[in-house]
């Protein structure tokens, strides 16, 4: 079933995708013409126990917002909209058990891959804008909110979120209207774009890149855990080896 303005229901699922599509492509994009600071929210006045409260508060609404702009959004046009079962949405997303060991496999090497295309263009990026490259990660803001427990659970589960958004559900329905070659730019720039609030324009280009070398490896492998797999292997990788390189004083 396709999209039809006349039913409230379908309007309501598009509302959705439209709040979606502005709290993490569009406010990102806002926030490079205008930056702000992150607020200074735990005071020294808190006890350790206050802190870890609310700590925990801003986990549950980071993770609130993620999976009802990520997940529970799609999810609700594909019931309302497409009107098919949960096993029909997993298949148009191609998250299946089958070919599970070839998508890991491809997965490995996209991580592979990825880090050195992010070593390339980091080397490029720092000799055309003479940046210091320890601004260039946006660890350090999120240390501001987060600890480090914190931090490897965010990256180990945001990744299941942003795939199953773009490399799943977008690429899925561009994909039908214009074709993987376009699917697979469109997706890869919007999710460029929604990495802009991170750090400068470097997490952008970084991300559309990598954007890029995912929507392929669903394409060869036709199995959306294959782009998880490699996602979530490259945040906490990362992660390690910022914390690594800031034990011996990088």
């Amino acid at each position: 079933m396709d999209f039809n303005v006349h039913k409230p229901t379908h309007l309501v699922a598009l509302l959705g995708i439209l709040g979606s599509i502005a709290l993490f492509i569009v406010f990102p994009l806002i926030s490079l013409f205008f930056p702000t600071e992150i607020p200074a929210i735990y005071s020294p006045t808190l006890s350790p126990l206050q802190k870890i409260t609310l700590e925990l508060v801003l986990l549950f609404v980071q993770f609130l917002f993620v999976f009802v702009g990520l997940i529970f959004v799609p999810l609700l046009w594909y019931k309302v909209v497409n009107q098919i079962s949960l096993k029909e949405i997993f298949s148009r997303l191609q998250l299946k058990k089958e070919g599970l060991d070839l998508a890991l496999l491809w997965g490995f090497i996209a991580v592979i891959v990825a880090f050195g295309i992010t070593l390339a263009i980091g080397l490029v990026y720092m000799y055309l804008t003479k940046i210091d490259p320890t601004t260039l990660s946006n660890i350090p803001d999120l240390q501001q909110l987060f600890s480090v427990p914190s931090l490897y659970l965010l990256v180990a589960i945001q990744p299941f979120c942003e795939e199953f958004f773009f490399r799943g559900f977008l690429f899925e329905k561009l994909q039908k209207t214009a074709g993987i070659p376009l699917a697979v730019i469109v997706t890869s720039v919007l999710f460029g774009i929604s990495h802009l609030s991170y750090t400068y324009a470097y997490a952008a280009v970084i991300a559309v890149f990598l954007g890029v070398l995912f929507s392929l490896v669903v394409i060869k492998t036709k199995n959306l855990y294959s782009a998880i797999f490699a996602h979530t292997l490259i945040n906490i990788v990362s992660l390690t080896l910022f914390f690594t390189g800031k034990s011996f004083g990088m």
